[in-house]
């Protein structure tokens, strides 16, 4: 009697057993992925790596979105492009980095500049003429830039074949684009003439020998080598480089 009881009790506490056993099974499933959601939510709010950063809208905009294939902000049904000549930017100086150049149809006056041409050169090569010129200069050179405009004109005119200065269009447009920021190189060397007048020697040193120097000359010259002058100063350089080119011309024969 008294097993036949205690058998009934263990069978009614196993069964009971397995109910709730049966119930935490059944539930678990649901619970937990929930769980892992809201932690995954939390790391991806405070700027964890996973989630929509990497696949999802964000990241799809960042990779192969809108931005990246012309209908963005910046493509081609956003800002206009700068560089096609109708932005802010149209008619700069622009080096190297695309877009027209500085002596481009309608930038410069329309005058004859012969072998003043070179100073459309790249930067690198007026570069390398410049230090050149610099490493290269003599003695007799710095005695010929002390000398004032008029005693540089009078020497080129009547003693031509004495006088020793820098000859090279290059060189002397590398020299003269040098200075059209009021400095000279050659004032570390020992020249004390002002840079107005080496700017003079320089232009017209380079210019051709039977083609006159012109305010437009000078426009057009300081224009292509990046650095434009007035009108007012352009006419008095012309003047200046006008005298030199005329005593070059003289004095050769």
């Amino acid at each position: 009697m008294i097993i036949a009881d205690f058998t009934r009790k263990t069978a009614m506490l196993l069964g009971v057993s397995t109910l709730a056993l049966t119930f935490a099974i059944a539930v678990a499933p649901e619970f937990s992925p929930n769980t892992g959601a809201a932690f995954a939510a939390s790391d991806n709010a405070g700027g964890g790596s996973s989630g929509s950063d990497d696949g999802g809208n964000q990241g799809g905009n960042d990779s192969s979105g809108n931005n990246d294939s012309g209908s963005g902000p910046r493509g081609g049904a956003g800002e206009p492009d700068e560089s096609d000549g109708e932005g802010p930017q149209a008619g700069q100086p622009t080096g190297d980095q695309g877009g027209s150049p500085n002596w481009a149809e309608g930038r410069i006056p329309e005058v004859e500049l012969g072998r003043l041409n070179v100073a459309r050169s790249p930067s690198h090569v007026l570069d390398q003429a410049y230090t050149e010129a610099v490493n290269n200069i003599t003695q007799d050179m710095l005695d010929f830039y002390n000398m004032t405009l008029e005693e540089m004109v009078d020497a080129l005119r009547n003693d031509f074949e004495n006088q020793t200065y820098i000859d090279s269009p290059l060189a002397n447009l590398a020299l003269l684009r040098d200075a059209l920021d009021g400095t000279s190189a050659l004032t570390d060397l020992g020249v004390t003439t002002d840079v107005d007048t080496l700017m003079a020697v320089f232009l017209g040193v380079a210019s051709d020998k039977g083609v006159t120097v012109t305010t437009d000359t000078a426009i057009a010259v300081s224009t292509i080598l990046g650095e434009p002058l007035s009108e007012e100063d352009a006419e008095a350089l012309a003047a200046d480089a006008e005298a030199i080119r005329d005593a070059v011309e003289d004095g050769h024969g």
